[in-house]
């Protein structure tokens, strides 16, 4: 006579009671777990079978789906489940024909060591489930075939194997609520606002009170070309194995230049290089690899950082930059060299160029601009006349160099600001030599 089948009220209902420590024993608690298991594959129609022995070896269930079996170990059990455990189970597995694949379930996680551990054989058959899963399935608020189907994308296209389906959640969250900040001296706030805006760099720090530490670190950072960059908490250094899920789900939203990793020098011990290690080997072989630098921040830094800007403290007198500054500003320099806006970066670099021709005639107050197609001098002798001539230039150059689909998207070509701001920026104490009006900008 067949088991009377559990609906999801009710499952939800036994799974909830199985958390009151007085109603059950240990034993009772994992057969009644067993059963919920099976009640809830049974109504995903995953063909599942209850536990069994097997020339001595304890199964707590399989199901089949997509012509692959799947073995199931289940445990409610206080103490977080070692390597060592997973290893046991792995071995249930040894000799099972190619389709077969394990799922582990536990109800409280695994210890630290458990996937480091597994990626040592590199030939991963085992899906691991934890709390946050557990109990996103059985209270209902999402399919047990969901979550598989989630996991088993995430090891074929990261590696990891313990990765929960709350992370999903996460991604979607840091996509719409974090904060996008620039690195750069951003000259071009103009055409800045009418730019799509794109999320070049996730920063990831280990917890909420780092992330206005690490701001302060990055805004004095100037870099040629303009990038933008998004601060993410962790949450816990032990989250760092989670990276590699987390970039490739967060490629759904958007396509990142590169990611950066800021952990306190303290946790630079050997059990985490190693983990650190796992991880960047991860992104580098994952279905979409991303430029990922990890870097280490002393206690005497982030304590200055926690009170002021770096710029007000680098650039003071006798203080030297921090070797992690000047290795941040490296790195950085060398993502945005590969970076290329031409909205932003073509009227920037003609400006330099054109006025990098200048003369400046201080004795008669006035700029000369050879023009080597004509060999007649171009003379400016007031500031409107500047501003007019080098607009009027730098557009010039926009419609010749400018990809086409970008000037079809203008209806006319101004550059009257950015002329201004760079004026302001780079020349004024030039512009006041001949005795001009720098106040006109």
């Amino acid at each position: 006579m067949s088991k009377p089948k559990l609906n999801k009220d009710e499952i939800k209902n036994l799974f909830n009671r199985l958390y009151n420590e007085s109603l059950f024993t240990p034993q009772q608690r994992g057969y009644e777990f067993e059963k919920i298991i099976e009640a809830q594959l049974k109504n995903e129609k995953l063909e599942p079978r209850a536990s069994y022995k097997l020339k001595g070896e304890q199964v707590d269930g399989s199901f089949f789906w997509k012509g692959q079996t799947f073995l199931l170990e289940a445990k409610w059990v206080k103490p977080k489940i070692p390597a060592s455990t997973i290893y046991a189970f792995k071995g249930k597995l040894d000799g099972k024909f190619h389709t077969t694949s394990g799922i582990y379930i536990a109800v409280n996680g695994y210890s630290n060591d458990v996937e480091d551990a597994l990626k040592f054989g590199k030939s991963l058959n085992i899906i691991l489930f934890d709390s946050s899963d557990v109990k996103l399935i059985f209270n209902g608020e999402v399919t047990f075939l969901d979550v598989l189907k989630f996991k088993l994308r995430e090891a074929g296209d990261t590696g990891s194997v313990n990765i929960p389906y709350s992370l999903k959640t996460k991604a979607e969250r840091i996509s719409k609520e974090s904060k996008l900040d620039f690195l750069t001296a951003q000259l071009f706030q103009q055409k800045i606002t009418k730019r799509k805006i794109t999320e070049d760099l996730l920063v990831f720090v280990e917890g909420k009170s780092d992330i206005q530490i690490i701001d302060n670190l990055l805004k004095p950072i100037e870099l040629d070309f303009l990038l933008s960059y998004k601060i993410i908490s962790l949450e816990g250094i032990n989250n760092i194995r989670q990276i590699p899920s987390l970039l490739n789900l967060y490629a759904t939203y958007h396509q990142n230049k590169a990611v950066i990793v800021i952990l306190d020098d303290g946790q630079a011990t050997l059990q985490i290089k190693g983990i650190i290690e796992n991880v960047t080997e991860q992104i580098e072989n994952s279905s979409i690899p991303i430029n990922t630098k990890f870097f280490f921040i002393d206690e005497k830094l982030k304590d200055k950082l926690s009170h002021e800007i770096l710029e007000n403290v680098i650039f003071s007198k006798n203080y030297n930059k921090p070797q992690l500054y000047l290795e941040l500003e490296r790195f950085l320099n060398q993502i945005s060299y590969e970076y290329y806006d031409p909205e932003i970066n073509i009227p920037k670099e003609s400006l330099k160029s054109i006025l990098n021709r200048a003369e400046w005639d201080y004795e008669n107050n006035q700029i000369i601009f050879p023009d080597d197609y004509t060999d007649r001098d171009f003379i400016v002798e007031n500031l409107e006349d500047l501003i007019e001539f080098l607009n009027e230039e730098v557009i010039n150059v926009v419609q010749g160099e400018m990809p086409l689909e970008i000037l079809k998207e203008n209806d006319y070509l101004d550059y009257d600001s950015e002329v201004r701001d760079h004026l302001l920026t780079y020349y004024k104490d030039k512009l006041e030599k001949l005795n001009w009006n720098t106040d006109e900008l």
